[in-house]
């Protein structure tokens, strides 16, 4: 008989990892542009992309919450982690729609900036990862979030194509995010490793001295 499949610590790890990384690509590779221009409508457009537009949100809320919490880590930093995500995401979404509107106009660099989907994208899902990680110097990796805007600052002043600019984006935001995730675990290693050097270093007795 086949040994019987179990959602051990292992498991649930690499669920989330997966649902994380999942999650991370839907945020940056969707676009909703669409939900925020129809407000601007009330509801006139003839279509039901703005309707699309919500549920992709509320998929992509749903698989970052779903993500965190599985991690098997204790329950402070699941919960730090989805009221980041909820948080975040809540926050863009209620900034876009203002912004479509004309509401919030000014700082038009400021907005375009904080509210850069790319941005968000890493904010939610890198800052998310190393809360359930518990990471503490790793942080510093924390600001490859500020490479999406930038990039895309440059590319606009680049006039790129539309294409292109999607694609370039969307690697940005892929290659920064896993290499800082990997960057913050191997910095943390390091420090780890040094403290613990100095610490035993600083307990151990000192030598006899040799009697003259």
């Amino acid at each position: 008989m086949a040994d019987r499949i179990r959602f051990d610590r292992g498991a649930r790890y690499g669920a989330a990892l997966v649902g994380v990384l999942f999650a991370a690509y839907l945020n940056i590779a969707t676009d909703f542009s669409a939900f925020i221009q129809a407000s601007n409508y009330a509801g006139s457009l003839g279509t039901d992309v703005p309707l699309v537009n919500v549920v992709q949100f509320l998929t992509i809320m749903g698989l970052y919450v779903a993500a965190f919490v599985i991690m098997p880590v204790d329950g402070a930093r699941r919960v730090a982690a989805v009221t980041l995500a909820c948080t975040v995401l809540f926050t863009w979404a209620t900034l876009g729609i203002e912004r479509g509107t004309g509401s919030i106009v000014h700082p038009i660099a400021f907005w375009q900036f904080v509210l850069n989907q790319g941005f968000i994208t890493l904010v939610v899902a890198l800052g998310g990862w190393f809360i359930v990680r518990g990471r503490r110097f790793g942080w510093i990796a924390f600001l490859v979030v500020l490479l999406p805007p930038i990039a895309g600052s440059a590319l606009d002043i680049g006039a790129v194509t539309s294409g292109t600019y999607t694609l370039l984006i969307e690697g940005t935001v892929i290659a920064s995010g896993v290499g800082a995730a990997w960057l913050g675990g191997l910095i943390d290693r390091v420090t780890d490793r040094l403290l613990a050097q100095a610490s035993g270093s600083a307990s151990s007795p000192a030598p006899p001295t040799a009697a003259r």
